[in-house]
C-alpha cells in the first residue's frame, strides 16, 4: 500500500477538480436511475386506456395522444424521461471534463517528473538499462499509469454509484424478480474479467513485438549507408519482413479472441432481458406487478450490464496501472548520486579552470575492474594539456570524471583547489565545452546544433563558432545553410563535419575548460592543422585538455600525459617525452615513419 499511497500524492493536487467531477458522475446516475421509473409510467398509463371498438389504429394513437384523458399524463411523463435523459447526459458530459481532463494533467505532471528524474540521474542509470527500456518508462508506463488516475478512477466511481442506486429501485419494486434479473451478471463480470485480461496480457505481447519492429526500422534507417555500401538490402528486407509476419499472427489471434467479446456479452445480456420478462410475466398475471414493471426493469438491467462488465476491465486496468507504477517509481526512488549536497559551496560563483587529480581510481557500476588507478596529474588554469595512450588506456574515462559524468570510486580531483564535489554542479558543467569522441548531433538544423549549450545565440555568434571551428564554408554550401535541417544522428553531414559542427558547439559557450576527446579524428591532416591554428588562437586563457592518436594533433601542448592500463606512465612536453625515449618516443617514431610511407606512396 505503501506504493499505492505515493501514487495517490498526484490526487492532492487536482482534489476539488476530482470531488466535483465524482459528484457530477453521481448526480449523472441519480437521474439515470429516474429514466425507467418515468417509461414504467408511461407504460402504466398506456395499458389503462379503454380502446374503443369502432376506432381504427391510427385514430386510437391520435386520441390518445392528442384528444384522450391520457394524453397529458403521457406527455407529461414523456417530457420527464427526455428531461432526466438529457440531464444525465450534460452531468456526463461534466463528469469527463473534469475527471478525464484531471487525469491528463496529472498525466503531464508525472511525465515531466519522470523526465526530469531521467534527466538527474548519473550515467551509471544509463549503463544500467537500455535505451529502449528507458523510454518505456517515460512513455507507455506513464500512459498506463494515467488509467488509474482517470478509467479505474472514474469506473469504479460509475459501477458503484450506480449499482447502488439501481439495485435499490429493484429490489424496492420487487426483491424476488431482483434476484432473479441479477442472476447472470455475476457470470458476465467474471467473463469480462477473464477476456480483458486476456486481451491486456496479449496486447503487452504485441505491444512488445511491435517495439521490436520499430527498433528494427530504426536501426535499418539510422545505418542505411551501410546496409546500401554491402549491398544488404534484401537480407534487412527478410528480417522486417519475419517481425511483420509475427506480429501479423498475434495481432490476428487478438482479433479472434476480442470479437468474442461482444457476441458473449449481448448473450449473457439477452439472457438476463429472457429471465426478467419471463418472472416478471408470471408476477404480472398474479396481479403482483404491472406491464410497465416488466419495461422498468428492462431498463435496469441494459444501465447496469456495462458496470458490471467494466469491473473485470477495471481490475485488470488497476492491476497494470500498479505494474507501470512499479517500474516508474523505480525510477522516481533511484538514488541522483552526483548533484549538490549540503557540503557544496554556493558561494563558489566563477571558476578560472586549474585542474588537479590525487590518487584517483575508477571502475564503473557492475564491475570490478578498475578502469582508472592512482592517477595524479595536474593542470594549471589556462594550460594545454595533451592526453594520449593506446584504445582502452582509459583517456576517455579520465575527462568523464571532470565534468562529474561519474564520480571517483577512490581519491579526489580538484577544480581550483577546491574538491570538484563542492563546486556547484550548474557552474561546473556551465564552465566545461566537452567535444565526445562520439559526435552526437540532433535532428534538427544545423544553426540549433551548434547553439545548443546557450541560452540565446544569435546568428552572428553561431557563424563565427563554425568559422573557428573550419566549418563555416561547408555549411554555407548547402541550399538553406545554416538551417539546413539534419538527419538523424547527422547523418546529413559527413564524419568531419559532424565532428567540427561538435567543436563549434563547445567553442560558442566560451567556456572556461576545454575538452576535445579525439574530435579530429575524422578530418584529414590539412584540415585538423587549420583548425588546429583557429583554435590555439581561440583556446588562449582556457584550460584545454585534448585526447588525440595523432601526436601531430598534442606535439604543441604545455604538457602531455601518456596513459597505459588507467595509469599515467609518462608526463612531460613533448621534447621531454622524446628524450626519455619511453613509450610516447616508441608511438611518435611508429606514426613518422607510417606518415613517410604514405607519402612515398
Amino acid at each position: 500500500m505503501g506504493s499505492l499511497q505515493k501514487l495517490n500524492q498526484y490526487f492532492k493536487k487536482y482534489t476539488g477538480t476530482i470531488i466535483i467531477g465524482s459528484l457530477f458522475l453521481m448526480a449523472s446516475n441519480f437521474f439515470l436511475v429516474w429514466s425507467p421509473i418515468f417509461l414504467r409510467r408511461t407504460v402504466d398509463e398506456i395499458s389503462q386506456i379503454q380502446k374503443p371498438g369502432s376506432a381504427s389504429t391510427f385514430h386510437n394513437v391520435f386520441h390518445v395522444l392528442f384528444t384522450s384523458y391520457a394524453s397529458w399524463p403521457i406527455a407529461k411523463n414523456a417530457l420527464l424521461l427526455i428531461g432526466v435523459v438529457v440531464l444525465s447526459g450534460l452531468l456526463l458530459f461534466a463528469t469527463r471534463q473534469t475527471l478525464i481532463v484531471a487525469s491528463r494533467k496529472i498525466e503531464f505532471d508525472l511525465r515531466n517528473d519522470v523526465f526530469d528524474k531521467l534527466l538527474a540521474l548519473p550515467q551509471r542509470f544509463y549503463t544500467q538499462y537500455k535505451s529502449g527500456e528507458v523510454y518505456v518508462r517515460a512513455t507507455e508506463d506513464v500512459t498506463k499509469v494515467r488509467d488509474y488516475f482517470g478509467p479505474v478512477y472514474m469506473y469504479t466511481i460509475n459501477t458503484i454509484t450506480r449499482a447502488g442506486f439501481i439495485i435499490t429501485m429493484m429490489i424496492i419494486v420487487s426483491p424476488r424478480l431482483t434476484m432473479w434479473a441479477l442472476l447472470p451478471l455475476p457470470f458476465l463480470s467474471a467473463f469480462a474479467y477473464w477476456i480483458s485480461g486476456y486481451i491486456n496480457d496479449y496486447s503487452r505481447i504485441i505491444q512488445e513485438q511491435y517495439s521490436t519492429i520499430a527498433g528494427r526500422a530504426q536501426e535499418s534507417f539510422s545505418s542505411i549507408r551501410l546496409i546500401k555500401a554491402y549491398n544488404r538490402e534484401q537480407y534487412e528486407q527478410k528480417r522486417f519482413d519475419d517481425e511483420s509476419e509475427s506480429y501479423r499472427k498475434k495481432k490476428l489471434r487478438l482479433d479472434m479472441i476480442e470479437s468474442l467479446f461482444h457476441p458473449t456479452l449481448n448473450f449473457l445480456i439477452g439472457l438476463s432481458v429472457v429471465i426478467v420478462i419471463w418472472k416478471a410475466g408470471e408476477l404480472v398475471i398474479d396481479g403482483r406487478l404491472t406491464v410497465g414493471n416488466i419495461a422498468e426493469y428492462i431498463l435496469y438491467v441494459a444501465y447496469l450490464t456495462w458496470p458490471v462488465a467494466s469491473l473485470g476491465y477495471t481490475v485488470n486496468r488497476f492491476q497494470q496501472s500498479m505494474a507501470s507504477w512499479k517500474r516508474i517509481d523505480e525510477v522516481l526512488t533511484e538514488e541522483v548520486e552526483i548533484e549538490d549536497k549540503a557540503h557544496t559551496n554556493q558561494n563558489i560563483k566563477s571558476l578560472e579552470g586549474g585542474i588537479e587529480f590525487r590518487n584517483v581510481s575508477f571502475k564503473y557500476p557492475g564491475t570490478e575492474e578498475y578502469a582508472l588507478k592512482n592517477v595524479n596529474m595536474k593542470v594549471e588554469a589556462g594550460q594545454n594539456a595533451a592526453i594520449v595512450g593506446r584504445t582502452g588506456s582509459g583517456k576517455t574515462t579520465l575527462v568523464e570524471l571532470i565534468p562529474r559524468l561519474f564520480d571517483t570510486t577512490e581519491g579526489e580531483i580538484l577544480i581550483d583547489g577546491q574538491n570538484i564535489k563542492t563546486v556547484p554542479l550548474r557552474l561546473l558543467r556551465k564552465n566545461i565545452g566537452l567535444v565526445p569522441q562520439d559526435t552526437f548531433l540532433f535532428s534538427d538544423t544545423i544553426a540549433e546544433n551548434i547553439a545548443f549549450g546557450t541560452q540565446e545565440a544569435t546568428k552572428e555568434q553561431i557563424e563565427i563558432a563554425a568559422e573557428k571551428a573550419q566549418v563555416r564554408d561547408n555549411i554555407l554550401d548547402f541550399e538553406k545553410k545554416f538551417e539546413t535541417m539534419l538527419g538523424e544522428r547527422g547523418i546529413t553531414l559527413s564524419g568531419g563535419q559532424k565532428q567540427r559542427t561538435a567543436i563549434a558547439r563547445a567553442l560558442i559557450r566560451d567556456p572556461k575548460i576545454v575538452i576535445l576527446d579525439d574530435s579530429l579524428s575524422a578530418v584529414d591532416t590539412k584540415t585538423e592543422e587549420a583548425i588546429l591554428q583557429h583554435l590555439r588562437n581561440e583556446l588562449k586563457g582556457r584550460t584545454t585538455l585534448m585526447i588525440s592518436h595523432r601526436i601531430s594533433t598534442i606535439k604543441d601542448a604545455d604538457i602531455i600525459f601518456y596513459l597505459e592500463e588507467g595509469t599515467i606512465v609518462e608526463q612531460g612536453t613533448h621534447k621531454e617525452l622524446l628524450e626519455n625515449e619511453g613509450r610516447y618516443s616508441v608511438m611518435y617514431n611508429k606514426q613518422l615513419i607510417e606518415q613517410e610511407l604514405a607519402e612515398l606512396n
